[in-house]
């Protein structure tokens, strides 16, 4: 709509400079072989077909710098709008005055305009930043000229930290655990899944493997459950457009770069890739493995040995939550349930691995 707006604008205005251009060759007798009416059409068409041309070359640009500047006024405070406003009102107000000097000083010839123009250019801009880096101070000077000298009871600091929207991965909607998360009310925030993490489910969901096929039709439910849900604030983003060859990962970063936002998932490589360029990683691994019961060197618990291990004579048990156990010398014992201690515990990303021996 705007883009039609801009063209338009610039089809009036190429008539009206072609109008006043025409004048003033006419004036000054230029293209004397032309007849006026003749002129008159030639270069009000002329000026007219290059405007609009301009319009349709770079409206879009033009749109795009209008659509920045609306998102960071709609984020801008609007008292620091307003205060801003009024130091280039008063900016301007005192270089009007101290122009008018200046015409009487230096004349009103081009001298003493060149100079009226640097001095509203000035302190146009001095009002503009003033106003716009100290509405703090005026405001307090404002408060006080309404409410007195009176003292000031000193008010409890409040955490004013702004929440962060999260970008969901999906792994972690494959995962499925965010939803039980989601119920805890732990999510706070705007919740995205983006159009590009969509599409991926669905190939995914349209894969010729079952399993493939199995998980890729969780995540989609997943996002389902999640948007029937009111304890969370579930976006799904179909604007934001993106480089279809670009990898998901990829994306992901990228949009979480451009919007200020945090990532959750589950995948190790991502949330290596996204930590290294500074964003906020919210991994569900490591919220499970930081709310599992810890256990400590020497402890003893009872464990059945389910398979044997990679390394020689080691066997494989699992906790009640999921963790792994390496027993030591637990080759023998498969299929037996043995008491175990403790000897160390290995804590990644992707998980938690208990070491024990056979007591």
């Amino acid at each position: 709509m705007l883009k039609k707006v801009l063209i338009i604008i610039s089809f009036f205005l190429g008539i009206t400079v072609g109008t006043l251009s025409t004048s003033a060759l006419i004036y000054y007798n230029i293209f004397a072989s032309l007849s006026e009416t003749m002129l008159r059409l030639v270069v009000t068409i002329g000026t007219t077909v290059v405007f609009v041309l301009m319009s349709l070359l770079f409206s879009d640009r033009f749109v795009a710098m209008l659509k920045r500047i609306e998102d960071r006024l709609s984020k801008t405070p609007i008292q620091k709008i307003v205060f801003t406003t009024i130091g280039l009102i008063l900016g301007l107000l005192l270089a009007s005055l101290l122009s008018s000097g200046v015409d009487v000083i230096a004349g009103a010839g081009i001298m003493g305009r060149i100079i009226s123009a640097v001095v509203y250019i000035v302190f146009g801009y001095l009002g503009l930043v003033l106003g716009y880096r100290r509405e703090g101070e005026f405001l307090n000077i404002f408060t006080a000229f309404k409410f007195g000298n009176k003292p000031k009871e000193k008010e409890p600091k409040v955490n004013t930290k702004k929440i962060l929207s999260k970008v969901v991965d999906t792994s972690a909607l494959i995962d499925s655990r965010i939803q039980d998360v989601a119920k805890t009310g732990f999510l706070e925030g705007k919740i995205i899944v983006p159009e590009f993490v969509l599409k991926e489910l669905q190939l995914i969901s349209d894969s010729e493997d079952p399993l493939k096929r199995a998980k890729g039709r969780l995540g989609l439910d997943c996002v389902e459950h999640l948007q029937k849900m009111r304890e969370i604030d579930l976006e799904i983003d179909n604007k934001y457009k993106y480089n279809e060859h670009k990898g998901v990962d990829n994306l992901l970063i990228d949009y979480a770069i451009r919007y200020k936002c945090a990532i959750i998932t589950t995948d190790y490589n991502l949330n290596k890739l996204a930590t290294l360029q500074s964003i906020k990683v919210l991994n569900v691994n490591d919220l499970s493995n930081a709310v599992k019961p810890m256990l400590t060197t020497g402890e003893r618990l009872k464990v059945q040995v389910l398979r044997e291990g990679k390394e020689n004579n080691q066997g494989v048990a699992y906790t009640e939550d999921g963790t792994m156990i390496v027993v030591e010398n637990g080759k023998r014992s498969v299929g037996k349930t043995v008491e175990v201690e403790v000897q160390s515990v290995l804590q990644t990303s992707s998980g938690r691995i208990i070491f024990t021996k056979i007591v």
